[in-house]
């Protein structure tokens, strides 16, 4: 199956970006008020209503929408793209 006819799974999704932020289970359990099974079962569901997406949302740090439109390939070209700046901005000095 193709990645454009694949539908994007939120929960995956949503463990990425906390694991992006070094954040366990544990403690976005904490920040939403339930604990760390709740979050598990989540992570493992391809689909989450849009009140609860929202919360895990602002307890992330982001956007529901970078939640729904998260991919590896954005994060990488974003951390690329910082990279070079970087780079470019020490050989410039």
């Amino acid at each position: 199956m193709s990645t454009l006819s694949r539908p994007k799974h939120i929960g995956r999704n949503i463990s990425r970006i906390r694991e992006l932020r070094d954040m366990k289970q544990e403690a976005l359990a904490q920040a939403l008020g339930t604990n760390q099974q709740a979050i598990s079962a989540m992570e493992n569901s391809e689909t989450i209503d849009e009140e609860k997406l929202t919360a895990v949302a602002k307890a992330l740090g982001v956007t529901a929408e970078g939640i729904k439109n998260y991919s590896d390939e954005n994060i990488l070209s974003i951390i690329n793209n910082t990279f070079n700046s970087h780079e470019f901005n020490i050989k410039c000095r």
